[in-house]
């Protein structure tokens, strides 16, 4: 499931070769109502390009540019209630 959120979020014709790939572990997560909650906020969050979470692995999948401070996709995360962290970035090559 993991690569195929990878591959389709890579796939997409919004996201380029200087945007990076953010990857957040989200806790709590229990219902599809959480996910809509958690895709709402990070794609609101200025400088999102894409967002993608799943309930199934508790992990949120973010596109931003190379330059973005992913941090300000952990504050938005807090936001809502739940916890996130970072499990890696993909950088471009």
């Amino acid at each position: 499931m993991k690569r195929f959120m990878l591959l389709w979020l890579l796939a997409s014709p919004l996201a380029s070769a200087a945007d990076k790939t953010v990857f957040i572990e989200v806790e709590a997560m229990t219902c599809p109502l959480c996910v809509t909650v958690v895709n709402k906020v990070l794609r609101q969050t200025d400088g999102v390009i894409k967002a993608k979470s799943s309930l199934k692995t508790h992990q949120a999948v973010v596109i931003v540019p190379e330059d973005f401070d992913t941090d300000k996709l952990l504050q938005a995360i807090d936001k809502t209630g739940y916890k996130g962290v970072i499990h890696h970035v993909d950088t471009p090559s």
